[in-house]
């Protein structure tokens, strides 16, 4: 079978199956949404439903608040969330406009899965001999930092989602698909993403009263601040971009401190990009330099220098094949 024609049908069997998950998912998520809003909506209009959040309101007094404010702000929750629903199912009705969008998206994506390594190619060779060997370790190492980022990320989205579902569903949470369907989409956001999607989750346990979201919270401050935070994310964006897990966060924190959150999301593939390049200039300027460094020997020096091509057979004191 054809390349082009194999990548075709892959896609577009991937695509079928992403549309029908992502409409399930969608349909359930709405109806769960829809559910929230009459569970708000019936708390403010209940007072024997308060009775069971008491001890929750009783806090709340003590540190300076009211029932009643709670109440007004809920009553704001569920105008802006009906708000909401009345906006988005117009977007869903216009089905027309999404099908000629996904289409022009897939047919982009196939494109660049068949003629994407031409595209790279044309460039590789276009560029002058002099700086070739160097730009195509350049365009390696851009394509595994920026391409491991986006597979860790999502790789990380996916765990997170799964495990926060199935404690959702073991701790007696409502709104499961809906609380899915946001902690997925709140894991692409970094640093206040997670705090985000655990702040709803122990809002949705709030509706089972306050024990259910004492123990949802305890939860969430376990899978978000321990799990991911310390153990997940910088190993698996980490070992994704080939970063170590310490590098990892000092770059999130510096990115974070320096360009918000667009430093934050960008941190890891720059910080990868960076440190390969630091350390190809490294291994490279010690290969001509082996008279100040007795303990290596030149051929150690040369398999070293090798390793950091990315393209088998190319090095970074050798030109392309061909030349």
């Amino acid at each position: 079978m054809p390349r082009k024609l194999a990548i075709l049908i892959v896609f577009m069997f991937m695509l079928l199956l992403l549309v029908f998950l992502l409409y399930f998912i969608v349909i359930a998520a709405i109806e769960q949404l829809a559910s929230l809003i009459a569970w708000l909506q019936t708390f403010v209009q209940n007072p024997a439903l308060q009775k069971q959040l008491q001890p929750f309101l009783n806090f709340l007094t003590q540190i300076g608040s009211s029932p009643q404010q709670l109440v007004s702000a809920l009553k704001q929750v569920a105008g802006y969330l009906q708000s909401a629903v009345v906006n988005v199912l117009p977007l869903i009705g216009n089905v027309f406009a999404v099908l000629i969008n996904g289409i022009i998206l897939a047919s982009l994506c196939v494109y660049f899965l068949m003629d994407g390594s031409r595209f790279i190619a044309w460039i590789r060779h276009r560029t002058p001999r002099r700086f070739r060997v160097k730009a195509n370790f350049f365009l390696d190492t851009l394509e595994h930092s920026l391409g491991g980022f986006v597979r860790g990320q999502i790789i990380l989205a996916s765990i997170i989602t799964l495990i926060t579902v199935i404690g959702a569903l073991i701790i007696g949470v409502p709104f499961v698909v809906l609380l899915g369907v946001i902690a997925f989409v709140f894991e692409f956001v970094p640093i206040i993403g997670a705090y985000i999607s655990g702040t709803i989750a122990i809002l949705f346990a709030l509706t089972q009263g306050w024990q259910t979201a004492l123990i949802m919270g305890i939860f969430v401050t376990i899978v978000n601040g321990v799990l991911e935070g310390q153990i997940l994310a910088p190993r698996i964006l980490g070992q994704s971009i080939g970063l170590h897990p310490i590098i990892s966060i000092a770059a999130l924190l510096i990115g974070s401190q320096l360009f918000g959150v667009l430093g934050a999301l960008l941190a890891a593939p720059i910080a990868g990009l960076i440190q390969r390049l630091v350390q190809a200039a490294w291994v490279a300027w010690r290969s001509n330099h082996l008279e100040e460094f007795v303990d290596v020997s030149r051929e150690d020096a040369s398999g070293e220098l090798a390793s950091f091509s990315a393209t088998p057979g190319r090095t970074l004191n050798k030109g392309a094949p061909g030349e």
